[in-house]
């Protein structure tokens, strides 16, 4: 049950980044339509806040690129919406891209109040552990890093108390009390590590705020 929690999110996270990394890279190739393609993919994928904001800068760049302008305002619209305080680099963003993102900003008619905040996801799935919460306000990464983590230490909990319980004497005693005073010790660290770690996410789920 844990595997099949486990290999899912990790599979949605390798493949996100994967596009996004390869979008990138075609617009520094300067395939742009390739690049386009890549990046249309990562939107179809639930990402961070960042992320996503990348695609967005990415897109606006390929779409410029291609004289594209209208297509290229909507993405710098989008930017500004997904992270209202994303700063262009001017060394790899060309000025006219710069000058079309400050007129978004200047023209915006969505107060930042209504940008996707904490208040708009399920309140409830920030009791829920396994980097839940964190998946359900797009942060990914850190939903991942919560899974892996609180079901390897659920699994090390469980799997030491059953080869402990398999090597029990009917009368509960052990032929190696030492052996099963270590196995019991891992096991509860196991656990209350789970214990910590869970309690870390739910915590973090109702303080964290998106960029």
């Amino acid at each position: 049950m844990l595997l099949l929690l486990l290999f899912p999110a990790l599979a949605r996270a390798e493949t996100h980044n994967t596009y996004l990394e390869r979008g990138i890279r075609y617009y520094e190739y300067g395939d742009y339509d390739n690049s386009i393609k890549a990046l249309l993919q990562v939107q179809n994928i639930s990402g961070t806040s960042a992320s996503n904001a990348d695609v967005h800068l990415y897109l606006a760049l390929d779409y410029y690129a291609k004289g594209m302008n209208e297509a290229m305002k909507k993405e710098l619209e989008a930017l500004y919406q997904t992270a209202p305080g994303f700063q262009m680099n001017p060394v790899i963003v060309p000025p006219a891209v710069v000058s079309a993102y400050s007129d978004v900003k200047k023209h915006a008619i969505v107060p930042l109040r209504l940008v996707r905040g904490p208040q708009d996801h399920n309140y409830w799935l920030r009791l829920v552990p396994f980097g839940v919460g964190q998946y359900s306000k797009g942060d990914d990464t850190k939903g991942t890093i919560l899974l892996i983590a609180e079901a390897a230490e659920l699994a090390v909990n469980i799997s030491t108390y059953y080869i402990r319980k398999a090597h029990e004497n009917h009368d509960g005693s052990y032929n190696n009390p030492v052996w099963a005073n270590n196995m019991q010790a891992v096991q509860l660290t196991a656990f209350w590590l789970f214990a910590g770690t869970a309690s870390y996410g739910i915590v973090d789920a109702f303080v964290w705020r998106m960029p």
